[in-house]
């Protein structure tokens, strides 16, 4: 019994020593792909840093994007509303640039009565002072 004892331990001793051997021999793969998995996780982190503010830059645009939409409808209802007197402003223009061209000419018909209106004015002057 105690020969199996031994013997147990003896390959056990050599397995271990065996694994060993192979892990010290492979030390500088495990150590490179430690690194590189260590590098790989500080990446993900940073990734996922980059991800979460650009998502709360992308949720900020997105809410200007709607108050400038409403506000881009408020101005065109706006313009609409300025365009309609524009066009009012413009034929009052229109009218008053006629208007001035009426006033400008002069007017034969309107000077004679004018004139026999200024003629009564007077003679009613005359006639109410004496």
């Amino acid at each position: 019994m105690w020969g199996y004892i031994i013997l147990a331990v003896l390959m056990g001793a050599w397995i271990w020593y065996l694994v060993f051997y192979f892990q010290y021999e492979k030390r500088d793969v495990v150590s490179e792909l430690r690194k590189n998995l260590k590098k790989a996780n500080d990446q993900l982190m940073s990734l996922q840093d980059e991800v979460d503010e650009l998502t709360a830059q992308n949720d900020l645009f997105r809410e200007k994007t709607t108050e400038l939409l409403e506000k881009n409808d408020e101005l065109s209802d706006v313009v609409a509303e300025l365009g309609k007197y524009y066009v009012h402003l413009k034929k009052a223009s229109e009218k008053t640039a006629e208007l001035s061209k009426y006033l400008n000419e002069p007017d034969d018909e309107m000077e004679e009565k004018l004139e026999t209106l200024s003629e009564n004015e007077k003679n009613q002057v005359k006639n109410s002072f004496f």
